[in-house]
């Protein structure tokens, strides 16, 4: 299994499944985190407002630095991530959230008509600055909006090429060796070669794919303003907790009936876009 690690000793050591990390690193988005960002939002204190902020992106760069550390133990446990909840599934990409997906929330506040999408379910309502946050975006904000979008587009299938040609050469490498040696058990040594060369690939691509998705975060804050960015991560960390939620996970699972064609179409779609 995947595992965070320690150092110890002036090298990294492994110190417990990286489940147990991922565990209690939700825990405290949703527990204290979260609502610690909430209860600024509702503050006049600026500097309060800014410290959790920078509190709550900073946790989830400690989470994709965690990721690239299990990395380099075993990559395969993060491209199929048996830990993650069914829902998750689909939104994943080389083992977590799409990059995509970072972008499509920043453009949900530039489409979102609703007056009011500030207040929230702790029923308590957010100052005047933040119904105002997303209002009228500046020709400047949305330019770079455009950029960002555009790079993402670029990088994404170059990550999509590079696993490819990694997948590619490990059947190469495999075909070449089993001829070579007649299916006899001297092919076995080669091949095992062949695999821990391709996880080591893999490993690369993984990170490349990390590096993206921290990147594409990194680019969306300094974009904006604090006000923007609190709601933009406000939303992000509901979305990611909303994954844990158990009524939800309960009705998912307890979903038997299949798509519909429109929807299977709707779907496949979606998917096709997000892979593009």
């Amino acid at each position: 299994m995947m595992k965070a690690v320690a150092l110890i000793g002036g090298r990294r050591k492994s110190s417990r499944l990286f489940t147990d990390y991922y565990d209690e690193w939700i825990d405290n988005l949703k527990n204290t985190i979260l609502p610690e960002l909430r209860h600024s939002m509702s503050s006049s204190s600026a500097s309060l407002l800014c410290t959790n902020v920078e509190i709550l992106y900073r946790h989830i760069q400690a989470y994709y630095e965690a990721l690239d550390l299990a990395a380099s133990e075993d990559v395969s446990q993060l491209l199929y991530p048996e830990w993650r909840s069914p829902m998750e599934q689909p939104f994943l990409w080389f083992g977590d959230l799409h990059p995509n997906l970072f972008t499509n929330l920043l453009r949900s506040f530039l489409t979102d008509k609703d007056d009011d999408n500030y207040a929230h379910s702790d029923n308590f309502e957010k100052p005047l600055a933040f119904a105002l946050a997303w209002k009228n975006p500046s020709e400047d904000l949305m330019r770079r909006i455009d950029q960002i979008e555009c790079g993402l587009k670029l990088m994404i299938p170059a990550i999509v090429t590079q696993a490819r040609n990694a997948q590619s050469g490990f059947i190469d490498r495999v075909a070449v060796d089993w001829v070579r040696y007649g299916g006899r058990k001297e092919a076995t040594k080669a091949i095992g070669g062949a695999a821990k060369a391709q996880m080591e690939d893999l490993a690369t691509v993984f990170v490349d794919a990390n590096r993206l998705r921290r990147s594409m975060l990194s680019e969306i804050m300094s974009a904006i303003n604090v006000f923007q960015e609190a709601l933009y991560l406000e939303r992000l960390a509901q979305f990611i907790v909303g994954f844990r939620d158990n009524e939800l996970l309960r009705d998912f699972n307890q979903c038997k009936m299949p798509l519909s064609p429109p929807a299977a179409a709707a779907a496949a779609a979606a998917a096709a876009a997000a892979s593009s």
